[in-house]
């Protein structure tokens, strides 16, 4: 998850951990070593787009940097930087236990982590959360600044109130995922699709708005459900095209391996300038345009540029997103996640379980 989420994740548990020993600085401690896994992106000038697919939550998201990484840092804390204020066994389970949340939140995410690296590429995550949620973060900084200018007397019981209170969000989103994965199988069902395969995953910052997709034959179905869709659970879904016939030639290639790993498979092509053809992980969620419903028409944040007239040993070269005013975006999520149209369906309300190119 973001930066701001897993530093103040950090210094809630660290000030749990440590709050006898440390006092407030127990904080700084939890926050420091709660970023310390995402910072594998340091080494990223040493490597190149395809490499860092590979690395970034690899070895430093995996079992192996839990029980190490903690070892080390136990030790540089209590023989350097705190010295005689905890013990070393203090140490352990406090940097530990910041360490297993950090990597646990990431692995909510549909991104995941690679628990197993680097002796397993595989990436573990039930997509339950948006790398981005307000309503997760929010208690916990409520708890961080409570303790920064709250009585001491009831630091403990707030800041533990507050963690308690994000738990139970986890919680939710892990029962309402499963409310709306099967609202969307069911939706499908009366679709008469084929579908080898069904992914369904957390709306853009909240947990009150799902999204799925269904492999089907020729490409895919991507449909929204929000908690206050009112009246029947019709779903509109958007067919998408998976157009693999136009990566025959890079099939081998070692940067677009890297794409069918990290994409597992979700990928589609999506024409380019008439020279380049552009590759699209269709898991994260697309940024529509307010003007256009045509999924070619919408940015993607991650998707790649290759060239048709280059070898198969052509780099991989991501795209950025050519983001300008969201304002008029966030208001289209802000309706569908109310329940109204909205979102993938531009300024015109559409009708409601109906395929769309």
């Amino acid at each position: 998850m973001d930066s701001v989420t897993q530093a103040t994740l950090g210094a809630v548990v660290g000030h749990l951990s440590w709050h006898k020993q440390l006092g407030p600085k127990a904080l700084l401690a939890g926050a420091v070593i709660g970023t310390v896994p995402d910072l594998d992106i340091i080494v990223y000038p040493l490597l190149d787009q395809v490499q860092r697919l590979y690395w970034h939550r690899g070895e430093s998201h995996s079992v192996f940097f839990m029980v190490f990484g903690t070892l080390a840092t136990a030790w540089l804390l209590q023989r350097y930087i705190f010295k005689k204020k905890m013990t070393y066994a203090a140490a352990c389970w406090g940097a530990f236990l910041i360490y297993l949340t950090h990597i646990l939140i990431d692995a909510f995410t549909v991104y995941g982590t690679q628990l197993l690296a680097p002796l397993s590429r595989k990436g573990y995550g039930p997509a339950n959360f948006f790398i981005i949620d307000p309503l997760f973060t929010l208690p916990l900084l409520v708890g961080v600044l409570y303790v920064c200018f709250g009585k001491r007397s009831r630091h403990v019981r707030v800041n533990m109130a507050m963690l308690a209170l994000a738990t139970f969000y986890i919680a939710w989103s892990l029962t309402i995922l499963s409310t709306a994965d099967r609202k969307f199988r069911d939706a499908i069902d009366k679709t008469g699709y084929k579908v080898t395969r069904h992914l369904t995953t957390a709306g853009p910052f909240t947990t009150f708005l799902w999204r799925h997709l269904a492999e089907v034959p020729g490409g895919y179905i991507l449909g929204y459900w929000s908690v206050f869709d009112g009246g029947e659970d019709n779903i509109e879904f958007h067919f998408i095209p998976k157009s693999a016939e136009n990566v025959e030639s890079l099939r081998g290639s070692r940067s677009f391996a890297v794409i069918e790993w990290f994409s597992q498979g979700w990928w589609c092509v999506m024409p380019g300038d008439g020279e380049t053809i552009r590759v699209v992980d269709l898991r994260f969620t697309e940024i529509p345009s307010p003007n256009h419903r045509s999924h070619t028409q919408w940015n993607w944040p991650f998707i790649w540029r290759f060239a048709l007239t280059e070898s198969r040993g052509q780099p991989l070269r991501a795209v950025v997103p050519e983001v300008g005013n969201m304002l008029p975006t966030f208001r289209m999520l802000a309706r569908r996640i109310a329940g109204g149209y909205g979102w993938l369906d531009g300024d015109g309300k559409p009708g409601v379980g109906v395929l769309a190119d």
